[in-house]
């Protein structure tokens, strides 16, 4: 019996050991928050900025069939001499897989996540202190003084998906997944220099997702 069994062991070690360990992912993703009260206020939003997430995931496989690693999906909404918004949505990543053929993968992904929103402004003005410093220096030219202020907050949240992945060769592969995320949001827990204030009402509760990407393995 053990002598049968040895080779299977070797023949499986050496499967294992030979497929790719670190795989980078590099894509985008639709999803469907409700940003109305924040849209409303920020104005000249666009399907980019409400749904479009870009994405970047790093895993590293564990097991035979197990990969961990780190996600990090972003959306911006950008108003020339204005507000800049930016959300981050991060989440350590456990995703389980099989293979259908050699090039066919299946997975299911699960993660806890830790996300954030900030919303910015430059501000640009006259600063008689400075101008009377730089004056004393010999400098007579007339400049304007930058600073940037900011509020945000940040809120505990999962996620989860299935997909499949077709992969062109072994280090280079096509990912595509569909799956919710819930956000556990508070409005009232926002910061604005270094004060507690009230933000905007969003529901990022059980959020569809769909992701796309290319996938780098190594």
């Amino acid at each position: 019996m053990n002598q049968k069994l040895f080779p299977l062991i070797l023949v499986f070690v050496a499967a294992v050991s030979g497929q790719p360990k670190l795989h980078v992912q590099l894509g985008g993703g639709y999803y469907q928050p409700t940003l109305t009260a924040l849209n409303t206020a920020l104005g000249d939003s666009s399907f980019f900025s409400n749904n479009v997430l870009l994405n970047f995931t790093a895993t590293y496989q564990v097991y035979y069939n197990t990969r961990i690693g780190f996600g990090n999906w972003n959306s911006f909404h950008s108003i020339e001499d204005s507000f800049n918004r930016r959300f981050i949505y991060r989440a350590l990543i456990v995703e389980t897989f099989f293979f259908q053929r050699n090039s066919i993968e299946f997975n299911f992904l699960l993660a806890p996540m830790w996300n954030s929103c900030k919303i910015s402004m430059d501000i640009e003005n006259e600063n008689e202190d400075w101008s009377n410093l730089l004056s004393s220096f010999g400098d007579s030219a007339s400049y304007s003084f930058k600073s940037n202020t900011a509020m945000s907050t940040s809120w505990f949240g999962f996620t989860s998906s299935i997909g499949i992945r077709y992969y062109l060769k072994s280090s280079l592969g096509l990912d595509l997944r569909i799956g919710f995320t819930n956000n556990f949001y508070d409005k009232t827990k926002w910061k604005y220099g270094g004060e507690t204030i009230t933000g905007p009402a969003l529901k990022l509760d059980a959020m569809p997702l769909f992701r796309f990407g290319v996938v780098f393995a190594k």
